[in-house]
């Protein structure tokens, strides 16, 4: 019925995959921080990471490698493959505690706490991610673009009723003022391009391990350069159409502007409760708690296919589908606890696990950018030369901004994220024998 290896189902399963809950609330708060310097900046990034995007596909689709292979014949290493593999679990981690915030809107406050509802969207992001996972093929993707179009439909929905209620309230100028409060030039600083920088390879989902999972099995005709482009254009497109809702949403409320998450769970919800739309928000809200599964389902991948690949396979190829099933279970309930204890200490601690685990992402993701085109510093010969003279200068900034990254950390004594980050980081530097001394067996 579809054709699953043709350029516009894999460039809308790319651009699934890109668009996560940040996109309602990271892009929005972003913009209005740095403004239109922000947003070319942001904008500047996002360009020069299609090339990195592009090269990692190339990277494993001719050879067609698993990611522990790739790494293991071409640069004698797993190191960059089990990075990716920690990184993964962290944000499988605490993105359903994210998602928690959602499905607490959707419900009186009354009817749990906080870390009552991170607690049901634990279990129910993990439910939907094992049974997703342990079938793998097809429907994995055919789920994706239905959340895609879940997501921009709600988007789209969202967005015209605000603005006819806009509209009918006579508040047109006061909407028109705060969109170019929030297109005003403001400046550039060093903090603004790391924070775009770190915002641009978040949402495209660089610096994961997906894309050269993907490039495995991509057709010879496809073009990896125009597939990331169409993603990168859709997620896009999605951050502007949710910093636009928000500002009709804060016109409406006289809010005075977005302070970070609070837009999407306090705001947002307030405004469509006070104009009488909350079917409209029940409906937004579900679109984004299946755009966090869309996001996350390429990355349980990841995690699943690296532990495959570090555990003994059984010859026969019947009993692969069963072995697969076994090995999802196994690491979505560890990282399922894993989460648990997250929402415990933040519960009995008051440690702001999320904002922790946040930090230490987004700081990676430049470092993991470089990792997953590693074949453009050591010069591979199977990645074409005008691509990889493309990603030199995407190769270039995103170190140079990791390493500003992990200053600002360090300067603003976040050291459980420093410590985290430099643990993730520092697997991938331990040598090759290493590795396949204790894993590889």
């Amino acid at each position: 019925m579809f054709n699953r290896s043709g350029f516009w189902y894999i460039s809308l399963v790319v651009a699934a995959y890109m668009i996560g809950v940040s996109n309602f609330w990271k892009f929005p708060a972003l913009l209005m921080e740095y403004g239109l310097g922000g947003l070319l900046s942001y904008l500047f990034m996002i360009a020069v990471m299609v090339p990195l995007i592009s090269t990692a596909m190339v990277s494993t689709k001719n050879r067609r490698y698993e990611l522990v292979e790739f790494y293991n014949r071409e640069f004698d290493t797993l190191g960059p493959a089990i990075s990716f593999f920690l990184f993964d679990v962290l944000l499988l981690l605490y993105y359903p505690i994210v998602s928690g915030w959602f499905l607490k809107k959707l419900a009186p406050d009354e009817l749990f706490p906080s870390s009552g509802w991170s607690v049901i969207a634990l279990l129910l992001f993990f439910a939907v991610l094992t049974l997703t996972l342990s079938g793998g093929g097809n429907h994995i993707m055919d789920a994706m673009i239905v959340s895609l179009a879940m997501v921009f439909a709600a988007l789209l929905v969202a967005g015209w009723i605000l603005y006819s209620r806009i509209g009918a309230m006579g508040m047109t100028s006061v909407f028109k003022d705060q969109l170019l409060q929030a297109l005003s030039w403001k400046g550039v600083s060093a903090n603004m391009l790391v924070d775009t920088a770190k915002r641009a390879a978040y949402s495209v989902g660089i610096g994961m391990g997906f894309y050269l999972i993907l490039g495995s099995f991509l057709s010879e005709k496809l073009s990896p350069f125009k597939v990331a482009t169409v993603g990168v254009i859709l997620d896009t497109l999605s951050g502007l159409l949710s910093a636009v809702i928000m500002i009709m949403a804060m016109s409406i409320s006289a809010s005075g502007g977005i302070q970070g998450r609070e837009v999407v769970i306090s705001t947002l919800p307030k405004t469509l409760e006070a104009i009488g739309m909350m079917t409209v928000l029940y409906f937004l809200y579900s679109a984004f708690f299946f755009a966090a599964l869309s996001s996350m389902i390429p990355l349980g991948e990841v995690v699943t296919r690296v532990m495959m690949e570090l555990s003994k396979k059984p010859l026969n190829p019947r009993r692969v589908p069963e072995f697969r099933r076994r090995s999802v279970l196994l690491i979505m309930s560890f990282t399922f606890l894993l989460g648990l204890s997250a929402v415990a200490v933040e519960a009995y601690t008051g440690l702001d696990v999320v904002k922790t685990l946040d930090t230490t992402v987004e700081t990676f993701i430049l470092f993991g950018a470089v990792l997953e085109v590693l074949g453009v510093p050591y010069g591979k010969g199977y990645i074409p030369r005008m691509l990889k003279i493309s990603s030199y200068p995407g190769v270039i900034s995103v170190f140079l901004l990791g390493m500003l990254a992990v200053w600002e950390m360090i300067a603003g004594q976040s050291l459980i994220s420093l410590s985290i980050l430099l643990i993730v980081l520092g697997v991938s530097l331990l040598p090759g024998k290493f590795w396949k001394k204790h894993l590889n067996k």
